[in-house]
């Protein structure tokens, strides 16, 4: 007869070193399919954010004009840079918090903005009579619609499910710091 070990020892010499006590640790759950999707459609966004604040930022530089004016139009680009960049770090922060299952929420909170944008644009195209194709309209609403589906896949049961198994106290003991 042969004598089996369990998992992690040797049948003469006992459990090897650094292995737990307990037996081996479980290991945690796999990311579901649905936050992977949700972290990929919002890549656009941000990539599509960045070029459209530098984008308008240098369109003010250009404006023409000179003195008080300018130095206004300048400003506000200024400002519209300074949102485009916070909506950039903002969703990059959330793609790495829902990527290691910290939290939805910081994945929600920029894709929402964009998706709020993209409906409010549709709003107001369709009050004006103007739904048609104009090149310029075409990447803002695909990347708010992007958005909008990566806001519904965060918030759907099996992401909902996944985040709260990967709450501070629901964490496997070998992935506490």
């Amino acid at each position: 007869m042969s004598y089996a070990a369990p998992a992690g020892e040797s049948p003469h010499l006992g459990p090897a070193p650094g292995a737990p006590p307990g037996g081996p640790v479980p290991t945690p759950p796999r990311r579901p399919l649905v936050v992977i999707i949700a972290v990929l459609l919002m890549v656009p966004s941000i990539v599509i954010w960045l070029i459209a604040g530098v984008a308008f930022f240098r369109a003010m530089l250009r404006t023409e004009g000179d003195g008080l004016g300018k130095l206004l139009v300048v400003i506000i680009g200024a400002g519209i840079l300074g949102i485009a960049l916070l909506v950039v770090l903002f969703a990059s922060l959330g793609i790495l918090m829902a990527w290691t299952g910290d939290n939805a929420a910081g994945l929600a909170v920029p894709a929402g903005f964009t998706f709020g944008l993209f409906v409010v644009v549709i709003v107001t195209l369709l009050a004006q009579g103007k739904l048609s194709y104009h090149p310029t309209m075409v990447t803002p609403l695909v990347v708010g619609g992007l958005a909008g589906v990566s806001l519904a896949l965060i918030k759907s049961p099996p992401a909902r499910a996944w985040f709260a198994g990967r709450g501070p106290g629901n964490r496997p003991k070998a992935a506490r710091p």
